[in-house]
């Protein structure tokens, strides 16, 4: 297979939006699209700079995708996902508008931690919380974060926009393929989860996938890749409101925790969104 550099990838998006922009009626508005690269490893680092040994902010799992911002020297920009907290100084925020000329926003809640983007003076940043001095917000747009490109591959954008739809299983006749069957006969055994203190606990995130079973209170959200499927995190929630999602393709959002000897994280939902799920 021919292998496709990013910066082809960017060449190609630009020419595509300047070639749309030709002769086009005053009032239509194209809209630009960024260059994506999806993910190819499970659990990888997003860091603060382009090091090995920079602060770890998040991780993403394969299949996720990001927005390309820059690379450099093997790394990746992209936009900060929505799953990271940044932190600035709280008395620079005055009802979440930044007071200041120019505000760092920083990976944490002290200024030895980087600075991942600087706010100007009346931007309205979207607060999360406080600790002591600090506030926490939302990552806003164009603030970056790295990925180390031996994990991503280019997306190619297509020339007219298209939704692809995966085949949604039916509730009624749910097929499970023939190599999981047996798999998940075994797991309707109860799974003890005890919360590990030694990670970061409580860090809001979106998760997509197809909703299963995994043991008598407890769900799973799976990628589906052929015949095969495979484990993107364990879930929580309201049974009765889970049982009528269960074999769909969701978008499931709430906190995310970390439990003791379980190799997933548990997500414990508080929103659900109907959402196609690309199949591979």
């Amino acid at each position: 297979m021919k292998k496709t550099t990013l910066l082809t990838i960017i060449s190609f998006t630009t020419l595509w939006a300047t070639a749309q922009t030709t002769n086009m009626p005053v009032k239509r508005v194209v809209k630009k699209v960024l260059p994506k690269v999806k993910v190819t490893g499970n659990r990888v680092s997003l860091r603060a700079r382009p090091d090995a040994e920079s602060e770890l902010l998040d991780r993403v799992m394969r299949g996720d995708e990001l927005v390309l911002l820059d690379q450099t020297n093997g790394w990746m920009a992209v936009q900060a996902p929505d799953t990271i907290d940044f932190w600035v100084f709280g008395k620079y925020l005055k009802s979440g508008v930044v007071d200041p000329e120019k505000l760092n926003v920083r990976s944490g809640p002290n200024q030895n931690y980087s600075v991942m983007y600087v706010a100007k003076r009346d931007e309205k940043l979207r607060v999360r919380g406080e600790s002591r001095e600090w506030t926490k917000v939302a990552p806003m747009k164009g603030a970056r974060v790295w990925i180390s490109a031996k994990f991503v591959e280019p997306v190619v954008a297509p020339k007219e926009k298209v939704v692809v739809k995966a085949p949604v299983v039916p509730e009624t006749q749910s097929k499970q393929p023939r190599n999981v069957a047996v798999k998940n006969k075994s797991q309707e055994k109860p799974i003890l989860l005890v919360l590990d203190e030694t990670k970061e606990q409580g860090i809001y995130g979106e998760i997509p996938g197809v909703l299963r079973k995994a043991s008598p209170g407890l769900y799973k959200l799976v990628l589906i890749v052929g015949d095969m499927e495979e484990t993107i995190c364990l879930v929580r929630g309201n049974e009765q409101q889970l049982n009528h999602y269960l074999n769909r393709s969701l978008l499931l959002k709430g906190k995310k925790y970390w439990a003791k000897n379980v190799e997933w994280v548990v997500l414990n939902v508080d929103g659900i969104h109907l959402t196609p799920i690309i199949k591979e």
